[in-house]
């Protein structure tokens, strides 16, 4: 096992802990505390990255992916944070609407 792909196992294993053990937030309706798929999605997205990095720098993809690890460990990389600000930015979005008919000018 490489260490980058060690890397992608210890953040897949971080996401499913904390959304199991119930410190990631999920949405009120949720019918599992199971991750969204969007977390799996962002990790697959940033270790895919890396892994295309040519095998000449094979250090460097292993570090910086550990990195992303303590990082989540440490809270200070949320791969969630993305999908909570969508949420919001997408409810503030639904409070504006459109105005009532009677309102619009004739």
């Amino acid at each position: 096992m490489s260490g980058l792909f060690g890397a992608f196992i210890a953040e897949v294993a971080l996401i499913t802990y904390r959304s199991v053990n119930g410190t990631l937030k999920l949405p009120q309706d949720a019918p599992i505390r199971a991750p969204l798929p969007s977390n799996y999605t962002a990790a697959i997205l940033v270790y895919g990255a890396l892994g295309i990095l040519p095998k000449s720098m094979s250090p460097l993809p292993a570090m910086i992916g550990w990195g992303f690890v303590v990082a989540t460990f440490l809270n200070l990389y949320n791969p969630t944070a993305a999908n909570a600000s969508a949420a919001s930015q997408a409810t503030l979005a639904a409070s504006l609407g459109t105005p009532p008919s009677s309102a619009a000018p004739k």
